[in-house]
Parts: structure tokens; C-alpha cells; sequence
């Protein structure tokens, strides 16, 4: 327990680590995934530990020995929550929509990735049986890393979608495929026994689900959404537990059938996964914090000829593989050419079944370990990066989504916002000493980040958001964040009763544009006079066009009424 407690600070510091530079890296197009593994190489015994001088081998791990244990356990259920997510995004409808043409364009490309690199195993070793099973180690995607860029800048299209439905199938194949060709390869191992354990788990994972999904149609809240989903994960890691085979490769198969069962047997399962998005973020940083640590960069420099050939020739299989799979399956007006290089990240998955080749073949498959290894640290490195070009590339990702959060404040200014809102808080703004006379501004009374609507959101969260604002005035922004308008009780009430206009009006009929917002330097008295005219208790704040916060006039008597006390001398 000591060791644990001694654990937190490290993470908390390796945490701060990956906001800061996230933040500043961001501006430079590197995605916030590649950010967090380099900040577990730094932290890892690869990275800052080396120049330290330190005589345990073992200590040689800037977090601590206790945070690797930690990380170690963290990962298996980052993985199980990523592929419950995954699972989701296998909606039947979408399915239908694409029929067995995804599927052929997942076939065209595993077949095609596999020949090119048991091609070029067999060219470099000539060695029958690592070429045999090398095109398993290499076709697998990691679902961590594309599903969190893909969320990250928010893509959303037929591209996006299909990556993810490709990296799912991917995966289901090859953890279904492997313990069967691994038999073959070496002869060794119980392959029945393998596929049993396999089987086991998708079927506790499918059955788990189907329970969740009941159990969605008597829940009505978020607390409830996000108890339900932690539940699945865990019962499902569970599960494959007890049915046996690796536990990486069989928790990953129980955890996406369950996700599958849950998105397609309840209307309510998109909400419990955009519920479980928010809370276990935490989680997926540091799932890869932990698997940067674990990155042995210096293989990068020993490929040799075998390292080459396969780095190579995955990385034409994915890229041409696609292209021939989209016009066997005529996908090539509906998905970008360039969703093969969407596919290129590799971890998880294939370095379970690195762990499950050394088991089995320690001796006889040493090269081929050492290669993937270091192929991983290749494309975990290059892997988000090509996936979120693709997805800009196929034009899937709004301007918005690629540019630093402008509403951020930043340096001394934000030291000075945070100051006041303090000083707001506590009730004891100090605006009587101001100098040369200035008067106050609405600056110093705003109430930033307000609740507030998008344009496109339906009624029923309108209404929702709006007994919940506190405010008698909603604003409407666009996905750019520029106001558009406010919403009142007066537009709602006329609408609340009419059981068809509320299946069909969205935010951006029920506001009233707005001519006239605030600015944050205007004074308190043109601010008021506003209030007065518009009949309002509160009003929009502008800066550059977005909505910067509202004025709420109870705000602006309490404090004139600290400033008239405060002149009385009382």
C-alpha cells in the first residue's frame, strides 16, 4: 500500500506533464495520443531515467516501481473500455447501409497486408513458419490510438466510421485467427483449446451486454448510465478471465461483444457510451503513458534487413490493400483513398501476441519478436498522426476541431480572470480602489462559461439545459462558438405541450437573433440601461464575436450596493 500511495505524485506529475504538452503541441498538428506516449518514454526508463545514476537496474523508472505496477493494471482496463467503445461503433443499421462490402474491403485488405509481409519474413529469414504467422502480428490496429484521435478533433463521416469498423474487424480476426495458425506454424499449443477460450469470451461478452441492454430500459439517468457501463467492462474482463487463453486478447473479445450488444439493443446505449467517455478520459492517458514507458526506442536502430522488409511491407498493405479492397467492394465514391494509412497504428494487440509467441516458440521466434516490437514503436510514434490526417483529409473535421481552444485564457491574463472570479466568489470584490476613476466594466461582473446551447440541439435538451442555467436568457452559439441568438421562456412554453413540434423544433428555431450583446468593457450604467430596455435579468457578453459570458443583473446591484455602503462609511 506504501509503495502505492508513493506512486501517486509521479502519475499526478506525468498527468500535468501530458496537459501542458498537449496544449502546446497541439498547435504544431501532433495529436494528443502521440503526446501522452512521448510523455511515458520521458518518464520511462528510456527516457529521462537513463541519465540518472542509478546502480538498481530495477529503480531505473522515473515513476517508480509502484506507478509501473499500477500502469501495468491500468492498461488491461483502458483496453477493455476502449474495446466496449469500439464494440459500440458496430451498429447493425450501419451495417446494413454497407452490407458485406466492408466486410470484403476488411478481407481484401488482411489478404493483401499478409501476403506483402509473409513475403517479406520468408525473403529476409527463410524461415517457413515465421512467415506463416508474421502476417498475424501485423495486420491487427490498435483501437486505443485511432478510436482517441478519431474523438480527439471529433471526426464524423463514412471514413471515420469505417476505420473504426475496419479496426474492429481487423482485430476480431486476427485474435480469433491466431491461436489456429499459431498451431499450424510450429506445431505446438492446443489450438481447439485456444479457439474454445476465445469463443468463451465473445459469447460471456454478448450474453453480459444483452443483460446491460435490459437493464438500460429501467435506468433513466447519467449517475446510473455510468455505474452500468463500468459494470460491463469489469464483468466482462471477468469473464475472460475465467474462460481461459490470454488474458489481453480474450478481455478485448468479451468487452467488444458486449459493446456490440449494448449499442444495438438499446436506444439509450449511445448515451451510456458518450457518459463513459468523460469519466474514464483519465483512464486512456495512462494507458499511454504506461505503453510509452514500455517503448524500447533504441530498436529502432537494429531493425536490419527483417525490421525494413516488414515495416515496409505492412505499410504498403495497409495503404494498397485498401485501394484494391475499395473497388472489389465499389466503396471508392463513398470512402477516401487514403483510409489505409488511417490503419498504420499498432500496440496492443499485436504485442499480446508477441507475449504469446514467447510462451510458446521463445527461441525460434526471437527476431520476429524483436522486429514488432520495434515496428510498434515505429507506428505508435507515426500511427495517430496518419489516422488524423486521414480523417482531415477525407474532410471529416471542421476547421474548429484543428485550431488551440481560443476561449482559453492564458499567462498573466488568466492569472487576473481567476483572481477576480475568486474575488466574485467570496463576495468581496475590491472595485473601490480603483485608480484615476475608473468606472467599473462588465468585465469585472461577468459570469464566464455559461451554460449554453448549439444550434442543432434538439428540444428536449433545450429544456433540460435551460431549467438548469439559472438564467431567463439561454444563448445559442454555432460549433465555432460564435453567438448566434438567446432562447427565453417565452419560446419554450408555446412548444413544451405540443407533443409533434417537440420531436421536431431544435435550438436554432425557438432563438431570437441577437443585434445587440454587451462588450466586456462596457460600463455598468450603458449595461443596465440595456437590461432595462430588453426587459431582461441577464444578457449576452461578446469577444471577437463569441460568447464570452453573461451579465446577470442581480450581479451589478449587489455589488453597487457594496459601493454605496462602502461611501456611507457603513
Amino acid at each position: 500500500m506504501d509503495a502505492l500511495f508513493r506512486s501517486l505524485p509521479p502519475l499526478a506529475l506525468a498527468l500535468l506533464l501530458c496537459l501542458i504538452l498537449g496544449r502546446l503541441l497541439l498547435r504544431f498538428g501532433i495529436p494528443r495520443v502521440t503526446v501522452y506516449l512521448l510523455v511515458g518514454v520521458i518518464v520511462g526508463p528510456q527516457g529521462l531515467a537513463r541519465f540518472l545514476d542509478s546502480g538498481d537496474p530495477s529503480a531505473n523508472f522515473l515513476l517508480g516501481e509502484g506507478a509501473h505496477e499500477v500502469l501495468a493494471q491500468v492498461k488491461l482496463l483502458a483496453v477493455g473500455f476502449i474495446l466496449f467503445r469500439v464494440g459500440g461503433e458496430f451498429t447493425l443499421p450501419s451495417l446494413r447501409r454497407m452490407g458485406p462490402r466492408i466486410g470484403l474491403l476488411s478481407a481484401t485488405e488482411i489478404l493483401f497486408t499478409g501476403l506483402l509481409v509473409s513475403g517479406a519474413i520468408y525473403l529476409a529469414t527463410g524461415e517457413a513458419a515465421l512467415a506463416f504467422i508474421g502476417p498475424m502480428l501485423a495486420t491487427s490496429s490498435a483501437p486505443s490510438a485511432t478510436l482517441l484521435t478519431l474523438r480527439e478533433v471529433e471526426a464524423e463521416g463514412p471514413t471515420s466510421r469505417a476505420l473504426i469498423l475496419l479496426v474492429g474487424l481487423n482485430n476480431l480476426i486476427t485474435l480469433l485467427a491466431f491461436p489456429v495458425v499459431l498451431s499450424w506454424a510450429f506445431a505446438a499449443g492446443d489450438p481447439s483449446a485456444a479457439m474454445e477460450a476465445s469463443l468463451l469470451a465473445l459469447g460471456g461478452g454478448l450474453l453480459l451486454g444483452f443483460l446491460a441492454a435490459v437493464c438500460l430500459e429501467t435506468f433513466n439517468g447519467i449517475k446510473e448510465y455510468a455505474v452500468l457501463g463500468t459494470l460491463v467492462v469489469l464483468g466482462s474482463i471477468g469473464i475472460a478471465h475465467l474462460a481461459g487463453g490470454p488474458a489481453t486478447g480474450t478481455a478485448m473479445l468479451a468487452c467488444f461483444g458486449a459493446g456490440f450488444v449494448v449499442t444495438n439493443g438499446s436506444p439509450r446505449g449511445k448515451t451510456l457510451f458518450e457518459t463513459l467517455d468523460g469519466i474514464v478520459y483519465p483512464l486512456y492517458v495512462l494507458f499511454f503513458i504506461g505503453s510509452g514507458a514500455e517503448l524500447h526506442l533504441e530498436q529502432l536502430a537494429h531493425l536490419g534487413l527483417l525490421g525494413v522488409l516488414f515495416i515496409t511491407a505492412r505499410t504498403l498493405g495497409k495503404i494498397y490493400g485498401i485501394r484494391l479492397g475499395l473497388r472489389f467492394a465499389r466503396l471508392g465514391d463513398d470512402l477516401s483513398p487514403q483510409l489505409g494509412a488511417g490503419l498504420l497504428c499498432q500496440a496492443g494487440v499485436a504485442l499480446g501476441l508477441v507475449a504469446a509467441l514467447a510462451e510458446v516458440v521463445p527461441e525460434a521466434s526471437a527476431d520476429l519478436r524483436d522486429v514488432v516490437l520495434a515496428s510498434v514503436v515505429f507506428f505508435e510514434l507515426l500511427g495517430p498522426y496518419m489516422t488524423r490526417r486521414t480523417a482531415v483529409a477525407a474532410g471529416e473535421v471542421t476547421l474548429a476541431n484543428l485550431l488551440p481552444n481560443a476561449e482559453q485564457e492564458s499567462g498573466l491574463r488568466a492569472l487576473s480572470e481567476v483572481t477576480r472570479e475568486l474575488s466574485r466568489s467570496l463576495g468581496t470584490p475590491r472595485f473601490g480602489r480603483r485608480r484615476n476613476g475608473a468606472e467599473l466594466t462588465v468585465r469585472h461582473l461577468t459570469r464566464r462559461a455559461p451554460e449554453c446551447v448549439r444550434d442543432n440541439l434538439p428540444f428536449e435538451s433545450v429544456l433540460k439545459t435551460m431549467g438548469e442555467a439559472h438564467l431567463d436568457q439561454l444563448p445559442v452559439v454555432s460549433e465555432a462558438g460564435e453567438l448566434l441568438g438567446l432562447i427565453s421562456f417565452q419560446e419554450l412554453k408555446d412548444i413544451i405541450y405540443d407533443p409533434h413540434l417537440r420531436d421536431l423544433v431544435i435550438a436554432a428555431d425557438l432563438m431570437n437573433p441577437l443585434t445587440r450583446p454587451l462588450e466586456p468593457e462596457t460600463s455598468l450604467q450603458e449595461a443596465l440601461d440595456l437590461l432595462d430596455k430588453q426587459h431582461a435579468q441577464s444578457w449576452p457578453v461578446t469577444e471577437d464575436g463569441r460568447l464570452y459570458g453573461m451579465l446577470r443583473r442581480q450581479d451589478v446591484y449587489a455589488v453597487l450596493r457594496r459601493a454605496f455602503r462602502g461611501k456611507n462609511g457603513s
